[in-house]
């Protein structure tokens, strides 16, 4: 409890997250990522995208303000990207507003981990399509 009797606020995991998800954001915008001397391994020994290539480059993209090319690159990895930087943001005014987070049941966090599984599978199924 704080001094004036309310519970004393926190940063919590759900906070780490959003501040990597900004982060994200400022390595995308303001760092050359892509003039790294990095292959993807699946691609580099078998010839084939793995389930996450191209999501550097769709961060990249879409922190330059290109959709399209976001697009292009990963689907999945534009929907993250836009999706870690609205929780980003969301976080912050839920910071400066002192309001706690809420609360999210057991089952929608199971439909959530159950359609992140299928959006992953329906990327890769996209980028070995478009190869």
């Amino acid at each position: 409890m704080s001094a004036a009797g309310s519970p004393a606020r926190r940063f919590g995991h759900l906070d780490v997250f959003a501040a990597i998800g900004a982060l994200s954001f400022l390595v995308a915008r303001f760092l050359p990522v892509l003039a790294l001397p990095y292959t993807c391994p699946a691609r580099g020994l078998l010839g084939i995208p793995c389930a996450t290539c191209g999501m550097t480059h769709a961060f990249v993209a879409l922190g330059h303000g290109d959709l399209a090319g976001a697009l292009q690159a990963s689907p999945l990895g534009a929907v993250l990207a836009a999706g870690a930087w609205g929780f980003a943001l969301l976080d912050l005014a839920r910071l400066a507003l002192g309001r706690p987070f809420p609360r999210v049941p057991a089952g929608a966090l199971r439909l959530a981990t159950g359609a992140g599984a299928v959006a992953l599978l329906l990327n890769w199924a996209w980028l070995l399509a478009h190869t």
